[in-house]
């Protein structure tokens, strides 16, 4: 990616030519570092940190900050103490029952990875200490003892579950292990990779020049592994049943409190902060690029908790109660509401992960497609009305299932004014067929 133009430059820049050439070339200059603060705003934490730490390892006054994930609290027993983990408002219940779901998952690949009577006791054993991050929650050693094995056929079986288990990254004892599993698997983990992962302490408090000498690479090739390194997931375990589209660090977390007011923040744990540092031994164009890039991500930051504090609170209901609650929501309406430019809004959503109270999903995913009027309630986005669609085809009789005209005047019965064409679009999209190859499927 092109290293970001120079503010100082924009400012002082004169040209000899008089009139029309000097303020088309101070535009052209404006317009750069203007589209440059765009695309900021449609950047993920990832390749937001990625960009950053590129320009960082040619500026010597900006100063970047990448936090890295932490482990998951102690588990005692099957139980999470919500007070270790430092968070308000802590579901118990909800993150005990992902953690069951992880161990059922990993638990129904362990017969193709290992066979013997002694591999699968290990198996089990190492399954039984993994933390719902997904990372290994005991020593190897530990694991061992209790299995009662020696600690080398602990470390093959270990091994094989590392490189066999999906996602990649499960089973690993700290984060450059989850994170060098993912790259191994990607084909990607070669020796400037390797040497960033060793220098993990560097990269969290942003030594960029120190790094591109330790791994032995360009500032370009740094940003590149660096967006590489942040888009992967340090806590597979936590996401392991979302599609790998979803599987890295979100940039959002949205939350409830005991109140029933839902908050919205950035993840620290994946969020770049930078300072401009005024008194760096650097020229005056790169202290003015380190101060414009400080503003800029200031105000990124600040657009994107804007939007995505609005599109939450407009989907109150949907959070609270699933998908038939989904209200129809245009990057237009965002923008007249908010004073921005729908283009602006459409750039935000484009590439954001939300970690919800449950689950992680996309922005994009809170902006329901299509609109129907229902009387007397609110619109229903498409999105609810496939959802619906879909529950009363679940209910119907397998030997008499409902037509499309007859799915039409439930609806309509219900409020929702939806033609047969719609209605048939939709119920595809929910992954039904019509009513007669429905009937065939449950009659075989």
């Amino acid at each position: 990616m092109a290293p970001f133009p120079r503010q100082g430059a924009v400012v002082v820049e004169r040209v000899v030519s008089p009139g029309l050439h000097q303020s088309q070339h101070l535009s052209q200059r404006l317009t750069q570092v203007l589209q440059r603060a765009i695309g900021l705003l449609q950047l993920s934490n990832a390749d937001l940190a990625g960009l950053l730490v590129e320009e960082a390892a040619i500026n010597p006054a900006l100063e970047i900050s990448l936090p890295m994930e932490a482990r998951e609290p102690p588990r005692l027993g099957w139980r999470l103490l919500g007070e270790l983990a430092g968070r308000e408002a802590f579901d118990g219940d909800a993150y005990t029952a992902q953690a069951l779901g992880l161990y059922a998952h990993v638990e129904a690949q362990l017969g193709l990875l290992v066979d013997t009577h002694e591999d699968v006791v290990l198996a089990q054993a190492l399954t039984a200490a993994l933390e719902p991050s997904g990372w290994l929650g005991e020593e190897l050693d530990a694991i061992a003892r209790k299995a009662g094995a020696p600690p080398e056929q602990a470390e093959t079986v270990l091994v094989k579950l590392q490189r066999g288990v999906e996602p990649a990254g499960l089973f690993a004892r700290s984060l450059a292990e989850c994170l060098a599993l993912q790259l191994e698997e990607r084909g990607a983990l070669d020796a400037p990779m390797r040497a960033l992962l060793a220098h993990l302490p560097e990269l969290a408090r942003g030594a960029a020049p120190e790094l591109c000498e330790l791994c032995g690479v360009t500032p370009d090739r740094l940003g590149a592994m660096v967006r590489a390194l942040r888009g992967l997931d340090p806590k597979p375990g936590s996401r392991f049943d979302s599609a790998p589209a979803l599987r890295r660090a979100p940039d959002l977390l949205v939350h409830r409190d005991p109140a029933g007011c839902w908050h919205v923040a950035l993840n620290r744990a994946s969020a770049p902060e930078i300072v401009a540092r005024p008194g760096a031994a650097a020229d005056a164009e790169a202290r003015a690029t380190a101060r414009w890039l400080a503003r800029t991500l200031g105000r990124r930051n600040e657009m994107v908790l804007r939007v995505a504090g609005h599109v939450v609170d407009h989907q109150r209901k949907f959070l609270e109660h699933g998908m038939r609650y989904l209200r129809p929501l245009s990057n237009a309406e965002v923008g007249a509401a908010l004073g921005l430019h729908e283009t602006t809004v459409g750039r935000i959503r484009a590439d954001l992960l939300v970690q919800g109270p449950v689950r992680v999903f996309e922005l994009d995913s809170l902006f329901g497609r299509g609109r129907f009027a229902r009387h007397g309630h609110e619109d229903l986005s498409g999105e609810a009305v496939g959802a619906l669609i879909a529950e009363l085809i679940q209910a119907e009789s397998p030997g008499a299932p409902l037509t499309d005209a007859q799915l039409a005047a439930t609806l309509e019965r219900r409020g929702i004014e939806i033609n047969r064409r719609s209605l048939s679009n939709w119920r595809k999209r929910a992954g039904f067929g019509p009513a007669r190859e429905r009937k065939t499927k449950k009659e075989a």
